[in-house]
C-alpha cells in the first residue's frame, strides 16, 4: 500500500493501474467518532448534562457500527493495516478519536489532506435549531434551555477543534468548526475567532437562513469576503438539513420509511430521506448563485458534503434555464458573468455517495465536473468499505485526467495548501 511523504515523488497518472497507486488524495468528508464515555474528557464538563440525555437515546445504542456507545473502548488501538483503514468502521476504526493516530491512516489510504467534520458537534446544531430537539434527546423543554445547551455543545466542539489544529498542525487534517447564524454579527465575530485559532474549514446549517436573510442578501457579504479573502472553506452537511421543512410527517408512519438498522442521528437509512436529503443544499445554492454570491465572490469556496451529488447535474441545467428565461436581468444589464453552471463548477464541490456513478456525471454533466469529489466518510459505515477502489474503478474508464479532478485537483479547492 503506498503511503504519503513530503518527499514522494508526483504521480504519474498515465500508468495507474490499481487504487493503490491514487496518492495524494484529498478526502472531502471524515469525522471525530470519539466513544460517549469519553466526551467529558475530550470536550470538558460542561458537556455532562447534554451527555446524560444522549445515554438513553434508541438511535445512540441501535445504530450498529456507527453507535457512540461504546464502553468498551477506553483507548484507540486497533492496528493500522491496509485492510483495517477501509474495513473497520464506527469508534473502532483505527484513529476513529484518537486524532494523533490519523495522519498514520491518511498514510496507509494515500491521502493527503482532510476534512474532519463533527460527531458530537452535529449533536449540538441539532439541539440548537431543530423545534424537536427535546423529543430527539428526551429532556422536558420547560426545564433546558435547549438553544442555551446547543450553543454549550457547539463552543465545546469548536474549542477541540482549535486544540486539534493546534497539537496535530491544520496542514493536513483540517477540523471543521461551526458557525452559528444568529446574526451577521454573531457569524462575523465566531468566523474571526476561528480563523484567529487557526481554523481553516467551517460549518454552516443548510437548513437555516443565515442571520435570518436569504445567504444573497448584500448583508450577508462582509462574511462572504472574509471567508474568501482568507480561503477559509465554507461547507454544509448532513444533519443540518432539517429545519427546511415545516413539518416532520412527511415521512411518519409510513412502512417503507422505517429506519433501516445502523441509521444514525446525522445519517437515516431509509427512501424519503435518502430521496431528499439535498433539498436544502438546492435550496440554499440556489439562492447563493442566483443571488449573485460567486459573482461578487468569485473565489469563495464552498462545499456540500454527504447528501450526494445525484442533484447538482440537474440544478444546474435547472439555472442556466431560469437565468436564460429572465435573461435581461442576468445578461443584459449584466450582473453576471458566467452562466450559473459555471459559477458552480468553479465555487462549489459536492461528494457523491461510494454507490453513486459517478462515471455517468462525468459523461452526463461534463460541463461541470469540476464539482465532484472524493470521500471516504471515514469512518462512518455509510462511507462504505474500500471507498478508493469503488470509485477507482468507476472512473479508470475515463482516463488520466478524470482521476486526478476526481481524487486530487477538485478537492483541493476544499483544501488548499
Amino acid at each position: 500500500m503506498a503511503t504519503v511523504t513530503s518527499d514522494e515523488p508526483a504521480v504519474d497518472w498515465g500508468s495507474i493501474t490499481s487504487a493503490d497507486d491514487v496518492r495524494g488524495c484529498m478526502d472531502t468528508d471524515t469525522h471525530e467518532m470519539i466513544p460517549l464515555h469519553l466526551w467529558e474528557q475530550a470536550f470538558g464538563t460542561e458537556v455532562r448534562e447534554f451527555t446524560d440525555f444522549c445515554r438513553g437515546m434508541n438511535i445512540v445504542n441501535h445504530a450498529a457500527e456507527n453507535t457512540i456507545r461504546r464502553d468498551d473502548l477506553d483507548a484507540d488501538t486497533t492496528a493500522i493495516t491496509p485492510d483495517t483503514v477501509w474495513e473497520v468502521k464506527g469508534p473502532e476504526a483505527p484513529g476513529a478519536f484518537d486524532l494523533g493516530r490519523r495522519h498514520e491512516v491518511m498514510d496507509m489510504q494515500g491521502v493527503a489532506r482532510e476534512l474532519l467534520f463533527p460527531g458530537f458537534g452535529l449533536r449540538g446544531m441539532i439541539v440548537l435549531y431543530d423545534p424537536d430537539a427535546h423529543t430527539i434527546f428526551e429532556f422536558d423543554p420547560e426545564k433546558v434551555d435547549a438553544r442555551a445547551l446547543g450553543r454549550v455543545c457547539l463552543q465545546a466542539h469548536n474549542d477541540w477543534c482549535a486544540g486539534v489544529s493546534r497539537t496535530q498542525g491544520s496542514s493536513r487534517m483540517r477540523p471543521v468548526a461551526f458557525i452559528v447564524v444568529d446574526s451577521v454579527d454573531t457569524m462575523m465575530t465566531e468566523a474571526q475567532n476561528l480563523l484567529d485559532q487557526g481554523i481553516r474549514a467551517v460549518m454552516l446549517p443548510s437548513g437555516v437562513p443565515p442571520a435570518g436573510m436569504s445567504p444573497a442578501d448584500p448583508r450577508l457579504d462582509p462574511f462572504w469576503t472574509l471567508m474568501e479573502e482568507t480561503d477559509t472553506a465554507v461547507t454544509m452537511h448532513v444533519g443540518t438539513e432539517f429545519p427546511l421543512l415545516s413539518s416532520h410527517v412527511w415521512g411518519d408512519n409510513v412502512p417503507e420509511f422505517e429506519n433501516a438498522m445502523g441509521s444514525s442521528l446525522e445519517f437515516v437509512l431509509q427512501p424519503y430521506w435518502g430521496a431528499t436529503v439535498n433539498f436544502s443544499s438546492e435550496n440554499y445554492l440556489t439562492a447563493m448563485v442566483m443571488g449573485g454570491v460567486f459573482e461578487r465572490h468569485p473565489r469563495l469556496r464552498f462545499g456540500s458534503i454527504e447528501v450526494g451529488a445525484q442533484w447538482i447535474g440537474p440544478l444546474a441545467e435547472r439555472l442556466d434555464m431560469w437565468a436564460d428565461v429572465f435573461h435581461r436581468r442576468y445578461y443584459d444589464v449584466p450582473n453576471f458573468s458566467m452562466k450559473p453552471s459555471e459559477y458552480l463548477n468553479r465555487n462549489v464541490r459536492v461528494a457523491p455517495y461510494h454507490f453513486e456513478d459517478v462515471d455517468m456525471y462525468f459523461d452526463r454533466y461534463a460541463a461541470i465536473s469540476n464539482v465532484y469529489t472524493f470521500s471516504s466518510d471515514y469512518p462512518h459505515r455509510e462511507g462504505g468499505q474500500h471507498t478508493k477502489e469503488n470509485f477507482f474503478r468507476k472512473l479508470q474508464g475515463h482516463g488520466p485526467d478524470a482521476l486526478r479532478r476526481f481524487f486530487v485537483d477538485n478537492g483541493e479547492w476544499l483544501l488548499p495548501a
